[in-house]
């Protein structure tokens, strides 16, 4: 079996994340200093310091000198969730309690759409996993994976409900997220969907389907996550590309042109000079 090395603050970071998001810690109280972190984890202080320094860029929590470190209101444990790259996706694995509701093996065949989508011939199988995700006021999602057989079979079951499925393929297979693709649309609560997050049948719910790729353009993992949408908000904030006043997509395309030609005009000159 191949596994990735995990660094230590990593794993010590998980574990602050986790205890964040089930409310161990509360907004404005102080987490453990760098000295109880150290002997709970019997790691080092500079160990134990790239574990908070993470948190503190993520904007989970801030730092201050002679008062220590405290969680920020707006962080990980609130029902709001900012994305600005996979590792916030990843971060939302950390969010809550996770149960899991099933474990099985499902054919390519019966799971047409999502096979294509993950790339495995009409012949193949894929693991599938369903599981809730809690807060204090209850679930608030619930979500089915899917990952091709030969990915599927090498992930550890006992860690399902321990950690994200997503760094599981990546410490046991060696395939990191490179880049991911996220859809959003909206259905309505089926009986046993209503049933499991505790809402009414036909309640509007929030769909966000996911598929990971590896560095080499594989889907590895495919998600579909049903939210509630009064126990989770996702926020994508944007950035404007240009500075200046607005133009519209017909006067970028003529400036593009214009920059173009001249372009054009000179390789096609070289090209004639080296003939």
């Amino acid at each position: 079996m191949t596994r990735t090395f995990v660094p230590i603050y990593a794993r010590i970071l998980d574990t602050l994340r986790q205890r964040i998001a089930e409310g161990v810690y509360r907004v404005g109280e102080s987490l453990p200093t760098e000295a109880e972190l150290v002997l709970e984890f019997n790691v080092s202080r500079q160990t134990v310091r790239s574990a908070l320094q993470k948190l503190v860029a993520e904007g989970v929590v801030e730092r201050t000198a002679g008062r220590g470190t405290f969680l920020k209101r707006g962080g990980a444990a609130g029902g709001e969730w900012n994305i600005g790259g996979i590792e916030d996706i990843i971060d939302i694995g950390f969010l809550g309690a996770y149960a899991v509701k099933s474990v099985q093996t499902v054919t390519a065949a019966r799971n047409a759409r999502i096979a294509g989508v993950l790339d495995v011939p009409s012949t193949g199988r894929m693991l599938n996993v369903r599981a809730t995700r809690s807060i204090a006021e209850g679930p608030f999602a619930y979500s089915s994976l899917y990952f091709p057989e030969e990915i599927g079979e090498r992930l550890p079951r006992h860690l399902f409900d321990q950690r994200s499925l997503v760094l599981l393929v990546e410490e046991y297979c060696g395939i990191p997220a490179f880049r991911s693709r996220q859809v959003a649309s909206a259905t309505l609560a089926d009986r046993s969907v209503a049933k499991v997050l505790g809402v009414e049948v036909g309640e509007p719910l929030l769909v966000l389907e996911r598929t990971h790729f590896a560095r080499n353009g594989r889907p590895f993992e495919f998600a579909r996550v049903l939210y509630r949408t009064d126990r989770y908000q996702q926020v994508v904030y944007f950035s404007r590309r240009d500075e200046g006043p607005y133009r519209t997509p017909q006067q970028r395309a003529a400036q593009m042109e214009e920059v173009g030609e001249p372009l054009a005009r000179r390789r096609a000159a070289n090209s004639r000079g080296t003939s």
